[in-house]
């Protein structure tokens, strides 16, 4: 994390920290902060990314519920789909009783025309012999008087056969034309009643298959209008999403830009600073002092061996932004805690550390020197990164994120914009 010299968090240095080791180049110094807003066209201010958010959780709350709503009509659809195939089995069930009983119909009917034929028939020599015994008034008719002889026994014998036959035949007549009458009674019941049982059949399965289609088809149009609001909601919840995230990025934008044009600007000032002190110091004494890139430096050389042996136990210690020790670092907090074991306190920032001690030149390093690098060698508001020198044209430093804390040549990261003994 970026702290000032009281040990409190400062939010301007975010930016600076994070492109200090090289983690983040599109916050880099060399390009450009992005331009500030006028007031034609405001910052969005903390209140109004917040409303942003509030809204989308009101939004994404709602999609959540209406999503339920789709889940249970859905739920509701397939219950009803099952029990309609159910319904459809007995709909099925019914069309072959109908069929069953037009079958049955239809054989009555057929059944009854017999019948009525033969009630017919017999109703018609129950007719003739009707008509035929007032004709004769009881007795014989004239072929009876033909076959027979008024004189004798063998007469008589044959009036009496003659008698008994017509007798026989009469019964006979008689008993089937009542039994022909009562079978077209029975197929006339039977005919009127599959006839009820037709009609009742068709008007039982045209109910339920009109129900059936009405159930299903206005649980599928609630499920249809539920996915329908839902979709609506879903698109308002993207649109609020992006809006939000607009006014989030523009208001980090902006701050970030606001923090870069401040650290640049006391990079610049501490740097003039440092120049004027040196130059001041150097006319005291009457001009023959030391410069500004003396390779005579505040720190004594045990206490930069100290801060390089240290630096060297850290090998193999993973990168992370904002971190110093005892676990992970990056750049700025490797160097921090290194010269912090010779007794000596940076700040945790690249920029700061870069006018914390005495330029030295790349001829006359000595081991714990501090190596900087910048995106523009001439300009130190651009610096990025920082290794500590060990000797032999090598250095440690906490490269960035996925790499662990290494040995590199000082020029693996590029030419060095200079040097810097604590």
């Amino acid at each position: 994390m970026a702290y000032g010299s009281g040990g409190h968090f400062n939010l301007r240095r975010v930016a600076w920290v994070i492109a200090g080791c090289g983690a983040l180049t599109a916050v880099g110094l060399a390009a450009s902060p992005p331009p500030m807003r006028l007031d034609g066209n405001p910052v969005p201010s903390a209140g109004q990314v917040q409303a942003a958010q509030n809204q989308v959780n009101s939004k994404a709350a709602a999609l959540g519920k209406q999503e339920e709503r789709v889940a249970a009509a859905g739920a509701q659809l397939t219950n009803l789909e099952t029990k309609a195939e159910v319904l459809t089995q007995q709909y099925d069930e019914t069309l072959v009783q109908e069929q069953q009983a037009a079958a049955a119909y239809a054989t009555a009917v057929k059944r009854l025309s017999t019948a009525e034929g033969a009630e017919k028939s017999s109703q018609r020599e129950v007719a003739n012999l009707a008509a035929n015994e007032y004709e004769t008034q009881g007795g014989f008719d004239p072929i009876a008087a033909m076959l027979g002889d008024s004189h004798g026994v063998q007469a008589y014998l044959n009036q009496v056969g003659l008698g008994q036959m017509f007798t026989a035949r009469r019964t006979d007549i008689l008993a089937r034309n009542e039994a022909d009458s009562v079978v077209a009674r029975v197929f006339r019941s039977q005919a009127r009643t599959s006839l009820n049982e037709k009609k009742t059949a068709m008007r039982h399965a045209a109910q339920l298959k009109t129900a059936i289609e009405a159930a299903v088809a206005r649980q599928q149009a609630a499920v249809n209008a539920n996915k329908s609001l839902a979709s609506r909601m879903a698109g308002e919840l993207a649109t609020a999403r992006s809006t939000e995230q607009s006014l989030a990025s523009q208001r980090q934008a902006a701050l970030a830009a606001e923090a870069a044009a401040a650290a640049r600007a006391a990079a610049q000032r501490a740097a003039a600073a440092a120049q004027a002190s040196q130059s001041s110091g150097a006319q005291a004494s009457d001009g023959s002092g030391p410069s500004a890139w003396s390779s005579s430096g505040a720190g004594s050389s045990e206490a930069g061996n100290i801060a390089a042996d240290w630096a060297l136990t850290q090998l193999g210690k993973p990168y992370q932004w904002g971190a110093a020790g005892p676990d992970t670092y990056d750049c700025s907090g490797l160097t921090m805690v290194a010269w912090a074991h010779a007794g000596v306190t940076l700040l945790h920032y690249t920029g700061y550390q870069w006018v914390e001690g005495t330029h030295v030149p790349l001829s006359d390093l000595q081991r714990g020197d501090l190596l900087f690098y910048a995106t523009d060698n001439a300009d130190p508001a651009t610096i990025h990164h920082v290794g500590i020198y060990i000797g032999n044209g090598e250095m440690v430093d906490a490269p960035y994120t996925g790499v662990d804390v290494r040995i590199d040549s000082i020029y693996q990261p590029g030419v060095p914009i200079g040097a810097v003994r604590p």
